[in-house]
């Protein structure tokens, strides 16, 4: 573990680098396992769902 400090401190951008790969690597985590978590149906039909186009709407009232 010391060379593993020793090396961090010598290198401080290769330290937040990791840090930046572990909190986006965890997020990314959490945000697949609550989106399998939400899904509304095992069973889709293939049709959308109007999600896609109330976010398109909102992003261009948004816009003005």
């Amino acid at each position: 573990m010391k060379p593993l400090i020793a090396f961090f401190r010598a290198n401080p951008q290769v330290f937040v680098l990791v840090l930046v790969c572990l909190i986006l690597g965890i997020g990314t985590f959490f945000a697949v396992v609550f989106g399998l978590v939400s899904a509304g149906s095992d069973t889709t039909n293939g049709e959308p769902s109007g999600v896609i186009g109330s976010l398109n709407a909102l992003v261009g009232l948004l816009a003005l």
